[in-house]
C-alpha cells in the first residue's frame, strides 16, 4: 500500500470497524453471558439502559430518519416512548442536524471574520494591542453559554439569543491564533519586503496575509468544533429544535431529576453529531490544504 492517502483511509476505516465491533460485543454482553457471573461494576455498566445494544441504536436511527415507529420487541424497550414522542413531533435526525449545521455555519460566517479582523488589528498595531487586549481577555474569560440569559433580556426568546453565543464563541476562538499568526511573523520578511519598496497594502497582501494564513485557517477549523459545542449547548438549554433539542428528548426532561429519555436516541444523536462534525472538519482541512499548499509542501510528512 504505497499511497499514504489510501493507507490513511484504510487504517481509519479499520479503526472505526474495530470500535463498532467492540461496542457491539460489549453492549450485547448481557445476552452472551449471565450478568450474575460478571463482576458487579461490569454488570452495572453493561446494562441496556446505560449501554444500548447496537441493534437498538440502529432501530432508533431508522425511526428518526424515516419517521416510522419501531416495533416494541426484543430485550430493549423504549422506557419513555422517546422515539414515539420525537416522531409525533415530526422530529427527524436529518432535520435536527440541518438546523444545527445552519447555526454552526452562521456562527462561523459571522464570528470568524470578526475574529480575524480583530486578530489582525491587535497583532499588527501595538497601540491597539495595548489598548484593546485587556478588554479582549476579559471577554474571552466569559463562557459563551453564560450570555444566554442576558441576551434574552435584549432580544427575547428567539433565534437571536441562540445565535449570538455561537458567534461570540467563534469570535473569541479565532482572535488569538490570528493575533499570533501576525505578531509572530519574522521581522526578516517584513524588512526584506520594505527594503524592496513594499508597503501598505502590498506588504499586507504579499507578506503578512500569506504568512498568517495557516494560523487563520487553523483557527477557523478549530472554531468549527467550538461552534458545534456551543450550538448543542444552547439548543439543549433553550432551543426548540436542532440536535441539542433532540438529545434532550424534545422536551421530555421535565426536570433535572427525572430523565426519561431512550439511551439509543441519545447515542444516535451523538453519532449524528460526530458524523456532521467529521464531514465539516474534513471539508475545512481540504480547503485549508489547498489554500496553503505551499506550507504543506514544506512538511516532510
Amino acid at each position: 500500500m504505497r499511497s499514504p492517502g489510501r493507507r490513511r483511509v484504510v487504517l481509519g476505516c479499520v479503526s472505526v470497524a474495530v470500535l463498532v465491533c467492540f461496542y457491539t460485543v460489549a453492549s450485547n454482553a448481557g445476552r452472551l453471558v449471565d450478568p450474575e457471573l460478571l463482576p458487579e461494576p461490569f454488570a452495572r455498566f453493561l446494562r441496556p439502559d446505560l449501554l444500548p445494544p447496537t441493534q437498538a441504536i440502529f432501530k432508533a436511527l431508522v425511526s428518526l430518519v424515516t419517521g416510522e415507529l419501531p416495533p416494541m420487541e426484543g430485550h430493549h424497550a423504549h422506557p419513555s416512548g422517546h422515539v414515539s414522542h420525537l416522531v409525533e413531533q415530526h422530529v427527524s435526525l436529518q432535520g435536527a442536524l440541518l438546523v444545527s449545521v445552519l447555526r454552526v455555519l452562521f456562527g462561523v460566517a459571522v464570528g470568524g471574520p470578526l475574529g480575524i479582523l480583530t486578530g489582525f488589528v491587535l497583532g499588527w498595531n501595538r497601540t491597539a494591542d495595548d489598548y484593546l487586549h485587556p478588554i479582549y481577555v476579559l471577554l474571552r474569560s466569559i463562557p459563551s453559554l453564560a450570555l444566554i440569559t442576558y441576551v434574552m433580556l435584549w432580544f427575547g426568546h428567539g433565534e437571536a439569543h441562540l445565535l449570538i453565543p455561537i458567534v461570540y464563541a467563534v469570535f473569541t476562538t479565532v482572535v488569538i491564533p490570528t493575533y499570533h499568526g501576525v505578531r509572530d511573523l519574522a521581522d526578516v520578511y517584513v524588512r526584506a519586503a520594505r527594503s524592496l519598496g513594499a508597503g501598505g497594502r502590498l506588504l499586507f497582501a504579499r507578506v503578512v496575509l500569506p504568512a498568517a494564513s495557516p494560523a487563520v485557517l487553523s483557527a477557523l477549523r478549530y472554531s468549527l468544533i467550538i461552534a458545534w459545542m456551543t450550538t448543542v449547548g444552547v439548543e439543549m438549554l433553550m432551543g426548540d429544535d436542532g440536535i441539542g433539542h433532540l438529545l434532550v428528548g424534545g422536551g421530555l426532561w421535565s426536570s433535572r431529576l427525572q430523565i426519561g429519555v431512550d439511551p439509543a436516541v441519545i447515542v444516535v444523536g451523538i453519532l449524528g453529531l460526530a458524523a456532521a462534525g467529521y464531514l465539516m472538519d474534513t471539508a475545512a482541512r481540504i480547503v485549508s490544504d489547498r489554500v496553503t499548499f505551499w506550507a504543506r509542501r514544506r512538511r516532510a510528512w
